[in-house]
């Protein structure tokens, strides 16, 4: 007598979980069914692999240089700017009150220091430039002061004060802003403003 097709399916079903059944005890057998991961953990390993992504996607890599507070704005168009004497604008100019904190972006070593004044600081004016373990350099322009206790060759953290927005150098009288460029592996400029992460004080003009 041929089975129905209800009765095939029911057969197979059958097979299908005699066949989990032999494979889960034969596992557990070895001691491997225990090392298995939990579904919880799965879901925490996922959830682990997902955060940097997310992360970068809606940030920048690098953290802001700056205390937004009172003032911050910048625009998309600062980076490539044309200057004087066939230069071209190597930051971005992130606008601001005198005195707001200028932060290490990340940690490294004062490499370089600018005295408003000398003859090396006639368009920086007070600045710094810092190296990361990768040769990775950030430059800070028209600072105000420099944070004390700090001198050349100092090592400095991530989010550690290191300065004040200023005027100095090229900036013009009360042009407060920090002049802030990126140098990866100490190579040309790139546009700093799509890696940042920027506050949500800020202001981006066109």
């Amino acid at each position: 007598m041929f089975a129905t097709g209800s009765q095939r399916r029911r057969i197979m079903a059958s097979a299908i979980a005699a066949a989990v059944l032999t494979v889960s005890v034969g596992a557990s057998a070895h001691g491997r069914a225990q090392a298995a991961p939990t579904p919880l953990i799965r879901l925490e390993v996922a959830a682990n692999a997902l955060r940097p992504a997310v992360r970068l996607s809606q940030a920048g890599v690098i953290m802001f240089p700056m205390n937004p507070l009172p003032r911050c704005s910048m625009s998309k168009s600062s980076f490539g700017q044309p200057r004087s004497g066939g230069r071209t604008h190597e930051g971005l100019d992130i606008m601001a009150t005198q005195g707001q904190e200028v932060y290490a972006a990340d940690n490294g070593v004062l490499i370089r220091q600018a005295i408003d004044g000398a003859t090396n600081a006639t368009l920086s004016g007070n600045a710094w430039t810092m190296r990361l373990a990768d040769r990775t350099e950030y430059f800070y322009g028209h600072l105000w002061k420099f944070a004390e206790g700090l001198t050349l060759g100092a090592t400095v953290t991530r989010g550690q004060l290191i300065g004040y927005v200023g005027d100095t150098g090229n900036a013009g009288p009360l042009n407060y802003h920090l002049h802030f460029g990126v140098f990866p592996k100490g190579g040309p400029a790139v546009d700093p403003l799509p890696l940042l992460t920027i506050p949500k004080a800020c202001t981006i003009y066109a």
